[in-house]
């Protein structure tokens, strides 16, 4: 680390802080299906951002404190952090990259949580990651690039009742060079090994040769063909063998992108997408994957602030004022592997004072230890304005929907409706008021709850 702030040392420096006081109202902070009870509660976030850019290193960290006065058996302090750095280690040769985050998480997403820290239910943890990665790269003239990679990761939670995990991984990508214009080559293996505290959940491995061709400029056909070898518990008849696939990219201007593909894997028939078109007002970006995961990975990828909005604009203040939302898009957080089919869509539209955004996803999740398989699905719209040079408005409004079948028979529906007004004060502070509505149902006794909570925010930059 040494090394690494010495050589982000003469780096270009941009920091903010700030600090918000909320008063938050809930007329069910229980999130009783009847008899509810109303409460009042005091939010005090101070919160620092940090970025860094230097000609061998680079930083970005946001991270906040929510301290609230609920008590109880509840966690009083939340922390939550998202840090990214990378350093040129060894000019063109050795490089490392390193993550670390903290935030809130669901313990078991199908159930009762609240859309905040402030509930009394009880169902979450704070989930710690760190991550190192060094890795090496060489270039042997315009015939090939590599590229040897290391990757460790900690998993650690504050509830007792959530298992840490660890994870290793290697990697190794050979890639045909720059002699190579129209038809391309490609060589990769991975191994990753993800380990609890009683000892080893799984294995994964595999070897794939990668090949393309650039027919023209806006089309390139690419594909592979592999074999993968893994150990975890399952009770599906097969965990390995061999695998392949094959696609396309279409580029028709600078600013579209369009990359999809089929093939096949120990599981059963494979797809994916990705789609990125751009103009000078609106961004759509769709996804889709079909991939064999955990939660640990799922977990050790999640982004807690955004530090660039749709259009690739630094966000200046990522913490907005209103109360942390906790994360519910697992289905589980445990030591389980599953197939995981993911979709996801987004659209935004700016004008001079207006942006519109609108999102879908769903996410198909079936395990490979059980007959157990959930479906989570999500849609949402906000739309945000401003109204004068001091006054800003915004509205949302979220459905979520999960299902759980084979071990288990949950469903639930919610419904979220969100309304902000923001009013400026000064040069430095600011003051939002926030209303949200929640109305859940499910098919369990003690899962259906509605709740009207009301947010008056003091944010004070320093």
């Amino acid at each position: 680390m040494l090394l690494l702030s010495m050589t982000a040392s003469a780096a270009e420096w941009t920091r903010s802080a700030s600090i918000n006081t909320s008063v938050v109202y809930s007329d069910n902070i229980n999130l009783a299906s009847t008899g509810k009870e109303s409460e009042v509660n005091g939010i005090l976030t101070p919160n620092i951002t940090l970025h860094g850019r230097g000609a061998r290193a680079n930083l970005d960290l946001v991270g906040a404190l929510e301290i609230n006065s609920q008590g109880g058996n509840n966690d009083s302090v939340n922390p939550r952090l998202q840090a990214d750095a990378n350093a040129e280690l060894y000019e063109r040769v050795v490089f490392l990259d390193l993550n670390a985050t903290a935030t809130q998480n669901a313990i078991d997403p199908l159930a009762v949580t609240g859309t905040d820290n402030l509930s009394n239910r009880g169902n979450k943890t704070t989930t710690y990651s760190y991550r190192i990665s060094p890795y090496l790269k060489h270039r042997y003239k315009g015939l090939a690039e590599m590229e040897l990679r290391y990757t460790y990761n900690q998993l650690n939670h504050s509830e007792s009742t959530v298992a840490d995990t660890s994870s290793e991984a290697f990697n190794l990508s050979i890639d045909s060079g720059s002699d190579f214009a129209k038809g391309t080559w490609g060589i990769d293996t991975n191994r990753r090994t993800t380990d609890n505290d009683q000892g080893e959940v799984s294995e994964l491995n595999s070897l794939d040769l990668r090949l393309g061709y650039r027919i023209n400029r806006q089309w390139r056909i690419n594909g592979s063909v592999g074999n993968e070898s893994n150990e975890f518990a399952s009770v599906q008849s097969s965990r390995d063998g061999s695998r392949w696939d094959i696609g396309a990219t279409w580029t028709p201007s600078a600013r579209t992108v369009l990359d999809f593909g089929i093939g096949e894997r120990f599981f059963g028939n494979t797809q994916r997408l990705s789609l990125s078109h751009e103009s000078r007002r609106s961004v759509l970006t769709a996804s889709f994957t079909h991939a064999l995961t955990d939660s640990t990975a799922l977990l050790s990828n999640q982004v807690v602030f955004l530090v660039t909005d749709q259009f690739g604009q630094p966000i200046i203040d990522p913490v907005t004022g209103d109360p942390f939302l906790i994360s519910g898009n697992l289905a589980t957080i445990g030591t389980s592997t599953f197939v995981d089919e993911r979709l996801a869509l987004s659209y935004t539209l700016e004008g001079r004072r207006t942006r519109l955004t609108l999102n879908a996803d769903m996410s198909d999740q079936t395990f490979q230890d059980s007959n157990r398989e959930v479906t989570l699905r999500g849609l949402g719209a906000s739309l945000s304005r401003t109204l004068s040079g001091k006054v800003s408005a915004d509205v949302g409004l979220n459905w979520n929907q999960q299902e759980e079948s084979g071990t288990g028979n949950r469903e639930s529906d919610t419904w979220r409706l969100q309304a902000g007004l923001n009013q400026r004060l000064g040069q430095k502070t600011n003051l939002r008021l926030n209303y949200i509505y929640t109305d859940r149902s499910s098919n369990q006794a003690g899962q259906s709850y509605e709740e009207n909570k009301l947010a008056l925010t003091l944010i004070h930059t320093l």
